[in-house]
């Protein structure tokens, strides 16, 4: 409910969690029983009875190839094993966290799309 009350957007990458239990990541069927899609479906819940938003950005969506500076693409970053993206435009940062930002950018731009 914190997250609810203190944010009007919640823009969030939709995963297909079956899909990854399968392939090997070594998580196995733990992946299902992690809960997030039904954590999604509550958060969804709790901010749509605040009128406000939980935006689902398409699990396609290269969040992590992507310099959320400058907007260079950045293919290498498909390898998993690289934490750290460093572009020619000087920035260097840690994978998750320029997914993160990218993520929250095409959120608000379909969300604004959609208006």
């Amino acid at each position: 409910a914190e997250i609810a009350n203190r944010y009007d957007v919640v823009c969030v990458e939709s995963l297909d969690m079956k899909s990854m239990a399968n392939r090997g990541f070594g998580n196995g069927k733990a992946t299902l029983d992690n809960g997030y899609g039904m954590f999604l479906s509550m958060l969804e819940y709790k901010l749509s009875d605040r009128n406000k938003y939980l935006v689902k950005v398409d699990k396609w969506y290269p969040s992590s190839q992507i310099c959320h500076c400058c907007g260079a693409l950045h293919p290498e970053m498909k390898d998993l094993s690289i934490r750290k993206m460093t572009c020619d435009c000087g920035l260097t940062i840690g994978r998750d966290q320029n997914a993160a930002i990218n993520i929250l950018n095409e959120g608000l731009r379909l969300l604004a799309g959609a208006a």
